[in-house]
């Protein structure tokens, strides 16, 4: 098994808040900013914010999906 890191293809991740989103969005609908990367690392899906211990020590407001890491190009 490899050891190389990969990440989901078709999708981007938001540089201000971390939020994946396909390739194709123009403006990340959690935050509204327009700066990307097409690297990153693991993702967290975050269904009630309120009650998530994770989200809360991520310091995740929103549902949605979001990065681990970013992976600066």
């Amino acid at each position: 098994m490899s050891t190389r890191k990969r990440t989901l293809s078709g999708y981007k991740a938001c540089k201000r808040c971390k939020t994946v989103m396909p390739e194709d969005a123009k403006q990340c609908p959690n935050c509204g900013s327009e700066e990307f990367v097409f690297k990153w690392r693991g993702m967290i899906v975050v269904i009630d914010p309120q009650k998530s211990c994770i989200a809360k020590r991520l310091g995740l407001e929103k549902p949605g999906i979001y990065a681990l890491e970013l992976v600066e190009e």
